[in-house]
């Protein structure tokens, strides 16, 4: 009796026992194909990178070469690229958090406006054909965004390193290659292979002897891009090594040097820089100036929407100042009281002399086809209602101001360039990276 007595709660028991075997099987069976479907493909500081954040942008890039018509570099190499370029990418993501680098959606509409102006576009209109084309606006707001606090991570990186003098703005300026800096425009590739401190001279003479083999294969009629996309270190890789379009003075001076020797469609010998082995190529070269300028002077008062405010009593109280307007009521008072211009504000509503592209393209589309000394309707841009008075138009000779920007401009971006790609090898070698992509 007492042994049958105590045998039935060890059969109650062992039923316990069985359930919790089968759900804790169900669950890392679970667990496994959630795996399957993705995994850590590297681990960054404290952060990780995801098989599937590698897959998609893989996937981008093999569909832009593509459809560019561009040769396909080999999978595990592109891999190990675009990879590379992620962890780059996490490690800065990861300063910008640590600094509390945001961007605000006013200066992301900013941005997100000047690309739809570049392609001829509105912004809603811009958004309409992005999701026609199957991307997100979205998400592709997230990626401009992304690209907006690394590059602010770099200025802060990078930037404190820089000081251009009052003395070398003028030399430059009064210099033959500053003269003729608007005179041509070269659009070069580049392919780097970079050196590592530290390496011994046998190990930078093998990094040579791979440049001259590269130069070999791109003679013998292997692609440019597709080779950049497989080895370049550069931060163009990807996009077949491609600069963009430069002028002499905005080329690191160690390019400029070579590229004035070369015509469309040559390729140098590989050069050393501090950050490597280059090998470069003059893809193209065009003209341009620009000394002229139609500005206009113009105020403005903005209503924006907001978390209490609608979009309809927005839309109601602009057109309430605008009735204050036309029955006489000073502009400046009211832009004072009501705009939401942090910046024209408390100077009711001026913002100054513009140049072309400096706003909105809905903005300034209104504001030029507005008459010296008269008030727009209510407008709708992406940052708000407006209401707009031109107060003058002018063609200047910008000249003497912009070739002192422009001058700073080019000797920053040319210093920012050199001091970039090493810092990057620098904040690589300082983080725990822990790549597990073939384990």
């Amino acid at each position: 009796m007492y042994l049958i007595k105590s045998f039935k709660p060890l059969v109650c028991l062992s039923k316990g026992i069985l359930l919790f075997l089968s759900i804790l099987t169900f669950s890392l069976n679970i667990y496994s194909k959630i795996e399957l479907i993705d995994r850590v493909v590297a681990v960054v500081d404290s952060g990780v990178i995801m098989e599937s954040q590698l897959n998609s942008r893989v996937e981008d890039i093999l569909l832009r070469l593509k459809s560019d018509k561009a040769e396909l570099p080999p999978l595990n190499l592109l891999e190990e690229q675009v990879l590379d370029r992620l962890i780059v990418e996490e490690i800065q993501m990861q300063i910008a958090d640590r600094a509390g680098i945001k961007i605000s959606d006013s200066e992301l509409n900013q941005t997100l406006s000047r690309v739809s102006a570049q392609n001829n576009l509105s912004l809603e209109e811009f958004r309409i054909k992005l999701e026609e084309e199957g991307t997100s606006y979205r998400a592709f707001r997230d990626t401009i965004r992304k690209e907006l606090i690394i590059q602010r991570v770099q200025r802060g990186k990078v930037g404190a390193k820089i000081d251009i003098s009052e003395q070398e703005l003028e030399n430059f300026i009064n210099s033959e290659e500053g003269r003729t800096q608007l005179a041509e425009q070269y659009n070069v590739q580049n392919i780097l292979l970079s050196v590592k401190s530290g390496l011994t001279e046998e190990e930078v003479k093998q990094i040579e002897n791979e440049a001259y083999s590269l130069l070999e294969r791109i003679k013998k009629g292997e692609s440019f891009e597709k080779l950049a996309a497989a080895y370049s270190s550069g931060q163009n890789a990807l996009e077949g090594g491609f600069l963009g379009w430069r002028t002499s003075a905005e080329l690191p001076s160690l390019f400029a040097k070579v590229i004035d020797g070369l015509k469309v469609g040559d390729i140098s010998d590989p050069v050393r820089s501090g950050a490597g082995f280059h090998i470069l190529k003059l893809a193209d070269k065009r003209g341009n100036t620009v000394k002229f300028l139609d500005q206009t002077l113009a105020r403005h008062i903005l209503i924006q929407p907001s978390e209490i405010r609608t979009e309809k009593q927005a839309e109601d109280l602009i057109n309430d100042i605008y009735r204050r307007l036309g029955e006489g009521e000073d502009f400046k008072q009211l832009a004072r009281q009501f705009s939401e211009d942090p910046g024209s504000k408390m100077d009711g509503g001026e913002l100054g002399w513009s140049n072309p592209g400096d706003f909105d393209p809905a903005f300034e589309t209104t504001m030029n086809a507005t008459e010296i000394g008269a008030l727009s309707e209510p407008i709708k841009s992406s940052f708000g209602w407006h209401i707009i008075e031109v107060l003058d138009r002018r063609n200047e000779d910008v000249s003497e101001e912009e070739q002192k920007n422009r001058a700073y401009q080019i000797i920053f971006k040319r210093k920012f360039e050199q001091e970039l790609q090493s810092t990057l090898i620098e904040l690589r070698a300082e983080a725990y990276v822990d790549i597990k992509l073939n384990s």
